[in-house]
């Protein structure tokens, strides 16, 4: 039984399945999409939102960034202020002279990319981002990140393609493919068959289903922890970046100043979860905490109790008053990282393939115009090979993080 026909069917609806449906839609394509939950339901609902600039290496990484920013932008002029986008910066803390002097080091490395960093206070920190503790004894400031809510992005987004056309269907998981020789020609789903002209899997860690037809990607699942309060009186609407979790920022811990032993907690114990010192306050008033970093075994995206205890001790500790705060959410997203942290943009044995963004706040919706262009023959707005599956930096040696499980 065929439930739906179309040009193009994109399967996941997070932000890179919105995004791509978003961009093939304006070009004209047919478009059907499918979502085994609801929209947002992976982690394009489940992260704090931020943009960090600050943390991308140079070249692709920081290139697909900010041409995403340059479209959160113009969806904003089209879907209005909906979404809690807000160009409020980043502050990163340190705690010792010795982080102060490698974070002017990568002050100076990022102004040498054009990006905005300038060294401020901890009391001027405290005046602006949340969560910056009485430890601190400067920051620094980065005044191009950004932050936006990526569940209401996704919805919006939902709401604006089906207005343009493009067929929704939610709690309809994907099968298995259709295939014609060597032309992949629709999906058989829960709810019968839809027949289209091409297939784009955008379904972040559930690309990993692919196995089963042939199509191996080298995806790492990492489950990404979160804890939401209540709203604060406090408007601080920069994102607070702190020294745990250093060694997550390949940009930081390139540069020939770094040293591990200078940030705190530079290596997870065993069986412990790794943590990112990082705090946001969304559009409402209320702070996210995280990030807690473990293996993700399985899809199963409920967040563990040691993770939830890192996150709560943390904060606690960072700054003792929120311990007044009623705790409004607790949850983990599961995310899909490639090797070298670049999302796989490509065809691969017929099928379009959108996924591995790690960073989809800050990635996805540029990740789903590269799609569009690549459906439809045009002229990249960047290298498609930067994104391919063929790429030399997916070479999984041992060096890598998905050839030897660490975190």
């Amino acid at each position: 039984m065929n439930l739906d026909q179309a040009d193009i069917v994109v399967v996941g609806g997070g932000i890179a399945g919105l995004a791509t449906a978003h961009a093939l839609n304006r070009r004209g394509y047919d478009v059907v999409l499918v979502e085994q939950r609801f929209l947002a339901f992976g982690a394009s609902g489940r992260n704090s939102g931020g943009v960090w600039l600050q943390s991308m290496r140079s070249g692709a990484e920081l290139s697909l960034a900010q041409n995403s920013l340059e479209a959160l932008r113009h969806l904003e002029d089209e879907l209005g202020p909906t979404f809690d986008y807000t160009a409020s910066g980043g502050v990163f803390f340190y705690e010792t002279e010795q982080q102060a002097q490698i974070l002017a080091d990568f002050a100076e490395d990022r102004r040498r990319l054009g990006l905005s960093a300038e060294k401020i206070s901890a009391d001027d920190a405290r005046k602006m981002a949340p969560g910056v503790p009485e430890s601190a004894i400067g920051a620094v400031y980065f005044a191009d990140d950004a932050k936006l809510n990526t569940s209401k992005l996704v919805k919006g987004l939902g709401q604006l393609v089906r207005k343009l056309g493009v067929r929704i269907y939610e709690n309809t998981p994907a099968l298995s493919l259709i295939r014609s020789g060597n032309a992949v020609t629709g999906i058989r789903t829960m709810r019968g068959n839809i027949v289209a002209g091409g297939v784009v899997w955008c379904a972040g860690p559930w690309a990993t289903n692919l196995d089963s037809e042939g199509v191996q990607l080298p995806l790492k699942l990492v489950r990404v922890g979160l804890l939401m309060t209540q709203p604060i009186r406090a408007n601080l609407p920069a994102m607070t970046r702190g020294p745990l979790g250093a060694r997550h920022l390949k940009p930081l811990t390139a540069l020939p100043s770094y040293r591990d032993d200078a940030f705190s907690d530079p290596e997870p114990l065993p069986g412990k979860p790794g943590y990112e010192d990082v705090v946001v306050q969304g559009g409402e008033g209320n702070l996210y905490v995280g990030h807690t970093l473990d293996a993700a075994n399985s899809l199963n995206p409920h967040i563990t109790l040691e993770s939830s205890r890192v996150m709560i001790d943390t904060i606690l500790n960072r700054r003792p008053e929120y311990g007044e705060l009623g705790v409004t959410g607790l949850w983990a997203g599961i995310v899909g990282s490639t090797p070298d942290e670049l999302p796989i943009i490509d065809q691969v044995e017929g099928l379009y393939i959108n996924t591995g963004h790690s960073a989809g706040a800050a990635t996805g919706l540029y990740g789903g115009e590269l799609m569009a262009q690549m459906v439809a023959g045009e002229d990249p707005g960047m290298p498609f090979e930067e994104f391919s599956l063929g790429r030399p930096s997916l070479n999984l040696g041992s060096n890598h993080l998905y050839a030897t499980g660490s975190l």
